[in-house]
């Protein structure tokens, strides 16, 4: 017979977590922070999203979350067909020869689908349609760029969802569903509502429990669940900070653009404050990862993170941004150029917390931005630069450098920015300028790159970025 406090401790190591998949309520006991993957695999047996890579690269585990599409090896549960006939979007699978070896087809759908139900309501960043009114390839291979196909059968899958966006898939019936498959198929797949998780109402809530220690904050949980998955780091008690209002929203205060640290990344993509006052985060954003990274990272979470290839830390260090933290005791303002005194580490004081971000409206500047990666699409940076600057009778002045991915923090290129104060972006400075980076930095070796393919790369974008300036 189990004592009460073995059935205490049993609950409170396996809390229950109830949500609904398919439209239909369920709920499941397993410990804090299980993997949403394994939730529809293991436990409700929803085995059509696949395990790919484990780290949010492949999409093959791509779910709709409350209509967006996010990879379900990153979140902290399977089924489009309704009334009996498939999706259209399935059906134009089906007879554009979409489906192929079948790994990559789940997670592909999703995209496509949520891509689709985007253009219902909205014309989202980089989605543009044709004159005819259908969404372009460029479209729809943005929207699938966060899905590799191992069959190497793009261009089958982009005919498949241009084809349910013109309304001409076929009316298919959808295959039996066995007896014991009790979900009724919907698109709503997550609803979470998980009374044992540290999910605070409010933020002084968040700061009580981040006193007590032991608790790792989590937003969108992008980079913390790989390296939970991974084993590395201590294993600690996640908190979750997702939905507290007061990290929401992007407004203009007192001459600055504040940014909630639980602004995502498709959102600064969407924002038109954003697109009006600092529209390089915007492109930014747009190089994080495809849309199921953006749905679920955060512009707080990834500087708490404070990789060195991390693709906004050099875009706000050039924009002399400010980072507003805050804990039980109150809060205080960091610059941004403060923020990183060693790899993976932060100025946050034991207890608190990234509030906001605060970056300076000044109209008279310029940011450019420019990342290297691997690949195209999804691509872990091997060099990201952000280089502002403003003009006055033709020489850059307030002139900032920064890079990532170069150096064990993000950093700004004070020598260099010294030699283009007060210059002018001619050839030759461009020249000095490109030299005087690449002596300046000191890159190192490992699996991504080499030292002096980064150097050398650093000081070409550095060059092109003076002569689109100037436009020889």
């Amino acid at each position: 017979m189990t004592s009460p406090t073995s059935e205490a401790a049993a609950r409170a190591a396996n809390p229950v977590h109830r949500f609904s998949v398919n439209g239909r309520p369920v709920e499941i006991a397993a410990p804090g922070g299980r993997r949403l993957l394994d939730v529809l695999r293991l436990d409700l047996g929803l085995t059509g999203s696949k395990e790919g890579c484990g780290e949010g690269e492949c999409g093959a585990c791509s779910v709709l979350l409350d209509g967006e599409v996010v990879d379900s090896c990153l979140v902290p549960v399977e089924g489009l067909a309704t009334g009996g006939r498939l999706d259209p979007l399935q059906a134009a699978f089906v007879e554009s020869g979409g489906v192929q070896c079948g790994i990559c087809t789940p997670g592909m759908l999703m995209a496509g689908r949520a891509f689709l139900d985007a253009r219902e309501t909205e014309v989202a960043p980089g989605r543009s349609n044709a004159a005819d009114g259908s969404p372009t390839d460029a479209a729809i291979r943005e929207a699938i760029s966060g899905n590799l196909c191992r069959c190497t059968g793009y261009g089958r899958i982009v005919d498949a969802i241009r084809l349910a966006a013109e309304g001409q898939a076929p009316v298919m019936a959808a295959p039996p569903v066995a007896a014991d498959a009790a979900l009724e198929p919907d698109r709503r797949l997550l609803d979470l509502d998980d009374p044992g998780a540290d999910s605070p109402r409010t933020l002084a809530d968040a700061f009580a429990l981040l006193a007590e220690g032991g608790r790792r904050p989590l937003a969108g949980g992008t980079d913390a669940l790989v390296e939970r998955s991974a084993g590395v780091g201590a294993v600690r008690r996640y908190l979750d900070v997702s939905t507290l209002a007061e990290l929401r929203g992007i407004r203009v205060q007192d001459g600055a653009l504040v940014l909630g640290a639980a602004t995502t990344y498709a959102e600064l993509r969407r924002s038109p404050l954003v697109a009006e006052h600092a529209p390089v985060l915007a492109a930014m954003a747009a190089e994080v990862g495809a849309a199921q990274i953006q749905n679920r990272g955060t512009l707080g979470g990834n500087l708490a993170t404070a990789s060195p290839a991390g693709d906004s830390l050099p875009v706000l260090l050039a924009l002399d941004a400010e980072i507003v933290v805050g804990g039980a005791r109150g809060e205080r303002s960091i610059p941004a150029a403060a923020f990183f005194p060693a790899y993976r580490r932060t100025a946050l004081a034991a207890g608190e917390l990234i509030l906001r971000i605060a970056v300076p409206i000044r109209p008279d500047r310029t940011v450019a931005f420019r990342k290297v990666g691997t690949r195209r699409a999804q691509a872990i940076s091997v060099v990201v630069l952000a280089v502002a600057w403003r003009e006055e009778d033709g020489a850059w002045r307030d002139v900032r450098v920064a890079l990532g991915s170069v150096a064990a923090t993000p950093i700004r290129a004070r020598a260099t920015e010294a030699a283009l104060e007060g210059a002018a972006p001619t050839a030759e400075v461009a020249a000095v300028a490109a030299a005087t980076l690449e002596a300046e930095i000191a890159p190192i070796n490992d699996v991504r790159s080499t030292a002096e393919y980064r150097r050398a790369v650093a000081g070409r974008i550095l060059h092109r970025i003076l002569r689109d300036a100037a436009v020889w």
